[in-house]
């Protein structure tokens, strides 16, 4: 089976049902469980954390999203490699170099695009029949939670090693004006970029959404929480889990979603 793969700029030759896939992005591997039975995939990375079950134990972690290890990968025997594009393209390009089979999807920039990059897996992994009906139920979910909260302006930060929030041309901003609320950054093009406390302020948020980083431990959320108090003063923080709106899988619509609306009640 050939598919075109636009980063590439050529066709990519993959089994018509990949049998051992794996999968370098934690979006990737959200969608492929969805997909296909757990014995189909050899691999995933360090960052996954999705299906957040018994799903997981005991698949090769390759290595982290930035870094394989060449080892574990050679040991996983793949014949698809799932890639997102962005920071991922580096490695994709030298797996490709390699020999390895290798398929890229993008960055989504809005709510679609993540029912988008499920359709595209689907397709790549031989599950189109699985996914229409899984979509379907997906998009009934989108629409069920649009505009579901009262209308207030929030600020995010995701801890990548130094404050990230994101600007109109993202899917964090589309998820959250999609409930109901304004990213006060909404009006910067730039898609993700280090904010400035000060320009944060007079953009004047009445909520802090704020995700730490991947080796945070809860234990310690109080000593993070007046941390960030001295930042923002008397305005409300909501410390998110992990990888909460910084991942853009179908559990964003499913499970992210539905739990920040409850949160923010």
């Amino acid at each position: 089976m050939r598919f075109f793969d636009e980063s590439a700029g050529e066709s990519v030759e993959i089994p018509d049902t990949p049998r051992r896939i794996v999968s370098l992005a934690p979006d990737i591997t959200d969608a492929v469980f969805r997909l296909v039975p757990a014995t189909r995939v050899a691999g995933v990375s360090l960052y996954c954390i999705r299906p957040r079950n018994s799903k997981l134990n005991g698949i090769l972690r390759v290595g982290s999203y930035l870094k394989i290890i060449d080892k574990r990968l050679k040991a996983a025997h793949p014949d698809l490699i799932l890639t997102t594009l962005g920071a991922q393209r580096t490695i994709t390009d030298q797996l490709r170099s390699q020999g390895y089979p290798v398929f890229s999807v993008p960055v989504p920039i809005n709510m679609w695009g993540i029912l988008d990059n499920f359709m595209r897996i689907a397709a790549v992994v031989n599950a189109k029949d699985v996914a229409f009906d899984y979509a379907a139920k997906l998009h009934d979910q989108m629409s069920a939670l649009k505009g579901c909260l009262s209308p207030r302006r929030v600020y995010w930060e995701v801890d990548l090693g130094g404050p990230i929030t994101a600007g109109r041309n993202t899917y964090v901003h589309h998820a959250l004006q999609w409930i109901g609320l304004t990213n006060v950054y909404g009006d910067v093009r730039d898609s993700y970029f280090q904010p400035v406390d000060e320009e944060t302020r007079t953009r004047k948020p009445q909520w802090i959404l704020y995700e730490p980083k991947k080796d945070y431990d809860r234990t310690g959320q109080k000593r993070l929480l007046a941390k960030l108090q001295r930042r923002w003063g008397n305005i409300p923080i909501l410390i998110l889990p992990h990888d909460f709106l910084a991942h853009y899988g179908p559990a964003l619509v499913d499970e992210v979603l539905p739990k920040l609306t409850k949160l923010m009640e």
